[in-house]
């Protein structure tokens, strides 16, 4: 018998306004967009990926869904740069705020939002 040995393919997260959410997560990450789709249900699908990274995100965007609300701290995603304070430097200018403001948690990881609220905890590699 094989080894079992599942592998993580993508994360689905509904957005609010699917240009705007392609254009923040390939400016502030490097996403590529991979392929767009429709939905069965008619949801408009994009799927990104980050080079060398099997793991995709998937973007759902519903006109007919309308607005949505999340609890907060019980789901993020998290991403790791090179450099926290040059990450910083760069996205605090363009209206990006980071938490804690006082610097990151154990010189290690500071959280952001994405344009839907989403928590995004950037970390240090």
């Amino acid at each position: 018998m094989s080894e079992f040995k599942p592998q993580f393919l993508h994360c689905r997260i509904r957005v609010r306004d699917l240009e705007r959410s392609v254009r923040f997560y390939a400016e502030v990450f490097g996403f590529r967009e991979l392929r767009r789709s429709i939905s069965p249900a008619g949801n408009q699908l994009c799927f990104l990926e980050l080079p060398d990274n099997p793991t995709k995100l998937e973007l759902c965007y519903s006109p007919d869904f309308g607005d949505f609300d999340f609890p907060e701290d019980i789901f993020h995603f998290a991403f790791s740069v090179p450099d926290l304070d040059e990450f910083r430097r760069r996205w605090e200018p363009e209206g990006i705020e980071f938490w804690p403001s006082e610097g990151p948690v154990n010189g290690v990881f500071y959280f952001i939002d994405d344009p839907d609220g989403y928590e995004i905890e950037v970390m240090k590699v």
